[in-house]
Order: C-alpha cells, then structure tokens, then sequence
C-alpha cells in the first residue's frame, strides 16, 4: 500500500542530530522527573511507574522509525521498510561481531564500576528517580509486565537511532559516525545521572560501532538486549547488587 509522499532527508548532520536526540532525552527527563513522582505519589508501584512513564518515550521512538521509514520508501510493506531500517539476517560474521561487542562491553562495564568505587567517591549507579532492588516474592509478577517494555525499549530504540538516524548520518560523519552516536545516545540518558552514564558509556559507543561495521541493525537490536536484559534481571533476582 503506498503513503502519502514526504520529504525524509537522507542526510543528517549535527544541528538535526543534536535535535533527533535531544527532543527524546527532554520527553525521558519528563516522563522520570514529572510523570513518575506524580505516579507514585498516587501509590503506583515504581516499577510499574518506571514501566509506563518510560515506555511512554520509547514507544514513540518505535512509531517514529516506523512511520519515517514507512513516509521515506512510501510503503508500509513490512518486508521494504525492515530493509529500510537495515534489519537484516545475522551472518556468521555478524554473530562473531555481536558476541566481541557483548564480551567487550561487559569487561569494560566492570572496569568502570572498579573505577567508580576506588577513584570517585561512588558516583550513584542507579537513578534517582527509582532503585532497582531484589524483588519481593508478591512482587514477581512484574517480571512479566517488564517484558513487552523490554522489547519496546531494545527495539525502539535501535530502530529509531540504529535504523533510522544512523544511516543518514553515515554519509555526513563516515567512520565517526558512532562516536557521533555515542555521544548523543549517551546525552539521552542524562536524566538518569552521571553514575549511570559512566557505566553505560562502553553501551553508548560499543552498540553504534559494531551496527556501523556490520551494516545491520540486528547487531545493534542484540548487542543492547543482551547487556540490558542480563543486567535488569540479575539485579532484580537478587543475582547482583542493586
């Protein structure tokens, strides 16, 4: 079925960059530090809090890449616009790549941590806005409302900034182009605190990076749900400290 034609630029530079990135991380810093003390204050669990107030931003990010991608190719073919979004099947090599990105990413993850507690005087790595903790055994349920905003948040997100803004970068900014990203989707999480965005720095640059040299968003989609999964999971099993 054909849309309505639009002008999607196919180049993006750094004032729409700075833009594209900013606009979210403004509606994160909303959706955590106005719409949640409101929902808790209304006896909202945090969790659930987080959930609905987060997935709120995400999930516009979602509808952003599919209704870019759908006005660019003026189709809503599901097959043309994940070719679009560089959805691709992995490779063997694509596999090689993902599991050196989650591997790397993880050592310097804890490398950052180590150097957190001996250098600084424990910068916070939670958020102020919630703290994530074991959960109680009434409280299992929330696993499950976790997992569509788990895959709302992967997959919008790298659709939006992975399949949809990183190639247009490309052509502007060629082999910087994730330090580019990095740099952006880093500032996206400054809501969460300065804590926060020492840990996720090697996630912030390592996930462009590995999507720019497979030229598959896959990459990126698995790279940052393996490392965000694992680690919501573990915390809030009691398998590591919060």
């Amino acid at each position: 079925m054909d849309i309505k034609q639009a002008k999607i630029p196919d180049r993006i530079g750094i004032a729409p960059s700075v833009v594209l990135f900013g606009i979210p991380a403004a509606l994160l810093w909303l959706a955590t530090h106005a719409l949640m003390p409101r929902l808790l204050a209304r006896g909202w669990e945090p969790l659930l809090a987080w959930f609905f107030a987060g997935g709120l931003v995400l999930a516009s990010l979602l509808a952003a890449a599919l209704v870019g991608g759908a006005m660019t190719i003026q189709s809503t073919s599901l097959a043309r616009l994940l070719e679009h979004l560089r959805v691709r099947k992995m490779t063997s090599s694509d596999w090689r790549l993902t599991g050196l990105a989650i591997g790397g990413t993880i050592a310097a993850i804890a490398g950052l941590q180590a150097l957190n507690v001996l250098v600084w005087p424990q910068l916070p790595t939670q958020p102020d806005f919630i703290h994530f903790k074991p959960l109680a055994t009434d409280q299992l349920y929330l696993l499950a409302v976790w997992l569509p905003f788990f895959a709302v948040n992967i997959i919008g997100e790298e659709l939006w900034w992975r399949g949809f803004i990183q190639p247009r970068q490309e052509p502007v900014f060629g082999a910087n182009t994730w330090i580019v990203q990095g740099v952006l989707h880093g500032a996206f999480h400054f809501s969460f605190g300065p804590g926060v965005l020492l840990v996720l720095l090697p996630v912030v640059f390592v996930i462009p990076w590995s999507v720019q040299r497979s030229q598959n968003t896959c990459v990126g989609i698995v790279v940052h749900g393996s490392i965000n999964g694992p680690a919501f999971l573990a915390i809030n099993l009691g398998l590591l400290p919060g």
